[in-house]
């Protein structure tokens, strides 16, 4: 399957509105980044990207029962054909959220038709497709080569059973993956809530670690049981992890911050709504960093989407869509480190065999809403759409939506 006949590249002009829905009033010469669609096979699941330091856009996503990987030097206009990640096994890609997730960490130089390039080392993690008798284990494979292939894939715990995987990486050789599992009777203590873990290698992905209870200053370590979780590294050393918490069935979002080479976290508190759950809503956080440095977490809560910025040490905003609907889900946020924000989610069931609709905003960097908003079509409601800053300081939306 060549994905060069299946990916487009639309252009969305923004209109040059004064105000809409009660949008505050800004200069008439406010200059606003563009937006750009890129659209994913047919079929195609989950995708989760990153552009590397070179510009170079590197995709993963689900289709059938496998992880597969693409890249494209032009945003997404042309990809490259598709590589098989899992050369062994099956990926579960269920739910809206559950499937393979990418990072890029410490790189060389290849030869790549007679030129010498610098490529990223590429790590991707995903969990075993579950079936009665399976045991769902963390999965990990990575590329060294530019992604033409990837290594047969090996187990990150020996733990089984687990959910909610995720992976960074960074320059220096470090890849920390987190996961969470149940334990023991822990269901009874706080019904649909695991436990955290990670494991963690410092010789870019050739080894790990066992895997680790983690540790938080203060705070238990109870994870809502089937969200998402988000892990990036950044410039400072830490690793950060974004996760809904479980404790005391209360199901806000936390992040966790520790020196990448231990495991030591202090939780920082992204949002307050103190939502009493005793189920789990599956809707896990996306988290990323702006060209600036600045962190910024898309979440759910209580059925609607939103998204924070981390500013001072701790997360001051809690910016909501502009018509702040019912069944809103699977947020993701981007900033273009110039003052503007994007943030994309669905509308519609969280549920594999129904359909939702996709939407976007942009906002100022304080919240404000510039009264430029859209929707991008109609998506099965079991994948979501995803977002990057391309180096055309253009921002990108990938998605299946039509």
């Amino acid at each position: 399957m060549d994905c060069r006949s299946q990916n487009s590249w639309i252009p969305i002009a923004f209109l040059i509105l004064a105000s809409v829905s009660g949008a505050p009033v800004h200069a008439a010469e406010e200059a606003l980044p563009d937006l750009r669609v890129v659209a994913l096979p047919e079929g195609a699941l989950v995708p989760d990207v990153l552009v590397d330091g070179a510009g170079v856009l590197h995709m993963v996503y689900g289709l059938g029962d496998d992880a597969w990987y693409v890249r494209s030097a032009d945003h997404g206009q042309t990809f490259s054909a598709p590589v098989k990640v899992n050369t062994v096994g099956k990926v579960t890609l269920t739910m809206g959220e559950r499937g393979p997730k990418l990072a890029l960490g410490q790189g060389g130089m290849l030869t790549n038709a007679r030129i010498r390039v610098w490529e990223p080392s590429i790590h991707v993690v995903w969990a075993d497709k579950w079936s009665p008798g399976v045991q769902v284990y963390p999965r990990y494979s990575r590329s060294l080569d530019g992604g033409r292939t990837f290594e047969p894939p090996r187990a990150l715990a020996s733990l089984s059973g687990i959910d909610g995987l995720t992976v960074a990486a960074d320059g220096a050789g470090t890849v920390v993956a987190f996961f969470h599992h149940v334990t023991p009777g822990q269901q009874l203590e706080v019904p649909q809530a695991h436990r955290l873990y990670l494991a963690r290698s410092t010789d870019n992905g050739a080894t790990f670690g066992p895997e680790e209870r983690v540790k938080i200053q203060g705070m238990d370590d109870l994870a809502c049981s089937m969200c998402m979780m988000r892990a990036r590294i950044t410039a400072d050393a830490n690793a950060c992890l974004a996760y809904r918490v479980a404790n005391d069935n209360i199901r806000d979002f936390f992040l966790l911050r520790s020196p990448k080479q231990e495991n030591a976290f202090t939780p920082l508190r992204v949002n307050g709504d103190y939502w009493e759950l005793k189920t789990c809503p599956m809707c896990g956080p996306e988290l990323t960093l702006d060209p600036a440095g600045r962190m910024l977490c898309a979440f759910m809560s209580r059925h609607r989407v939103y998204w924070s910025a981390l500013d001072d040490g701790r997360f001051v905003l809690h910016v909501a869509t502009p018509a702040n609907e019912e069944d809103e889900i699977y947020p993701a946020a981007f900033g273009d480190g110039k003052g503007h924000v994007l943030l994309v989610w669905q509308v519609g069931p969280m549920a594999v065999g129904r359909t939702a609709t996709v939407k976007w905003a942009l906002y100022r960097n304080d919240g404000t809403f510039t009264g430029r908003q859209g929707t991008l079509g109609v998506s099965t409601s079991g994948t979501k759409a995803t977002t990057f800053l391309g180096t055309d300081g253009a921002f990108y939306i990938v998605t299946t939506a039509k």
